[in-house]
């Protein structure tokens, strides 16, 4: 693990060069000392704090069963130019590069998990699962997003309504919607570390979340293709044509990627050239205007899937994935600005009360004359990375008036629902009289592994 992180800080400044930020689109003027001062500072910061959460943060996770977080969005919004006082991101421009590489980290492990192999084996049940608590969400806060910020009068009160404001009303809709669909394994994860777990519901649910996440990736990345920011006065490029260019580019980096995967190199090779391919590709996605996400999922699908030794990638990915969420949850909150309170907190709770109440609808629909629970749905509230790098994606390109108060109520719902979604499943787990007993801390027996693969 401590080569792995090692690695992970090697390859976060090596995406803050130069090159590598003009290749994000990073502007290059401006840069220089400061910036890689910014980076190696920003390097420092994430290694203590990674140090902390694995000797007592994680401690605590376990102990208290709450998915940690909310202590880096702060930590994040602190060192941001919110408060410039401090003034340690005062330029974000400089360290897009690092963000988009985090971000496109989460895409392409996800892509892993999208082999052919693993999903001709799932259970039909995951199948309903994933369509309807992933369809419902995120149809009901989308439609109810739009009509708070086109409707209600709260954002827009003190304007003229034009077709700008309706297109980012859409916009805001739309990526609400996604944010509302995605879920998270991490709580299944954190109670597989305190209890022995058996039974068909936690993999059921596992594997659901995990494809869930996938679906969300490629409609989050249709966003960026329909409400493409095109630099003013450019050709205009229909939203089909970005969409392909979303899929080949990962498709065609995928395939590039493979011919180096099929010599014979070490792991720390492999990894560093993880590192350069998925840099590049999140940096070419930043370029055009596209979800570096969906990118690198597209990448990911063709490396599991053709590339030889392709399936080896989830687990130098997933072994990696607690620094790059370190990173995600710090940029997220320096990239945090703070928005109207009044119209936030009511846009809060409404997306909150109708995630919630579409997810519980789901849970009745899917259990309809099958021995599904009907309360499925307590196991399906947290967020997690995708729900993060796609945050975080978001608002890199788009900004102001219901953007902004979009990615404000995404950040209040990832901290309300990871802190309450790993007791929920608890319980959940608990009535299916799947938790069979508490592992102490020395015990040399570990809890049953929920693999998704």
């Amino acid at each position: 693990m401590a080569g792995k992180l090692i690695l992970t800080v090697l390859s976060l400044l090596g995406a803050a060069s130069p090159d590598v930020a003009y290749a994000a689109g990073a502007s290059s003027e401006g840069g220089g000392a400061g910036e890689l001062g910014t980076v190696v500072l920003l390097v420092i910061v994430i290694g203590v704090a990674y140090v902390l959460a694995h000797n007592v943060v994680e401690r605590l996770q376990r102990r208290f069963l709450v998915v940690s977080g909310a202590e880096y969005l702060l930590l994040g919004a602190l060192l941001g130019p919110t408060f410039p006082a401090i003034g340690v991101f005062d330029n974000i421009t400089g360290i897009v590069p690092v963000i988009a590489l985090a971000a496109g980290w989460v895409g392409l492990l996800r892509g892993t998990d999208f082999d052919f192999a693993s999903l001709q084996k799932l259970d039909p049940a995951t199948w309903r699962i994933v369509i309807l608590h992933h369809l419902l969400p995120g149809a009901a806060v989308g439609f109810g997003a739009y009509y708070f910020f086109a409707e209600s009068g709260m954002l827009f009160e003190s304007w003229e309504f034009g077709p700008e404001e309706k297109r980012t009303a859409m916009l805001s809709a739309a990526a609400l919607a996604c944010f509302a669909a995605a879920d998270s394994a991490e709580p299944f994860d954190l109670l597989s570390r305190r209890y022995e777990i058996s039974g068909k519901l936690s993999p059921l649910l596992r594997n659901g979340t995990r494809l869930g996440d996938i679906m969300v990736i490629l409609a989050f990345g249709l966003i960026f293709c329909v409400f493409h920011e095109s630099a003013a006065g450019a050709q205009k490029y229909s939203p089909s044509l970005w969409a392909w260019v979303t899929v080949l580019l990962g498709a065609a980096l995928g395939f590039l990627f493979s011919l180096f995967l099929a010599g014979d190199e070490s792991d720390n090779s492999r990894f560093l050239a993880l590192v350069g391919i998925i840099a590049f590709a999140s940096g070419g996605a930043y370029f055009l205007e596209l979800s570096p996400l969906a990118v690198n999922l597209s990448m990911g699908f063709v490396l599991v899937n053709f590339a030889r030794g392709g399936h080896l990638l989830h687990s130098t990915l997933e072994s990696t994935e607690r620094p790059m969420a370190i990173v995600l949850l710090i940029f997220a909150g320096a990239l945090w600005r703070p928005t109207d309170l009044p119209a936030t907190l009511a846009a809060l709770a409404g997306f909150l009360v109708l995630r919630t109440l579409a997810k519980w609808l789901a849970s009745v629909i899917a259990a309809w004359g099958t021995t599904l629970r009907k309360d499925l749905f307590r196991g399906l509230l947290a967020h997690g990375d995708v729900t993060l790098a796609m945050a975080v994606s978001f608002r890199l390109v788009y900004q102001g008036g219901a953007a902004d108060i979009a990615y404000s109520v995404v950040l209040g719902s990832i901290v309300i629902n990871d802190l309450l979604a790993p007791r929920l499943l608890r319980g959940l787990l608990a009535d299916q009289g799947e938790i069979q007993r508490e592992i102490r801390e020395g015990d040399s027996r570990t809890s049953i592994e929920v693999s998704a693969k």
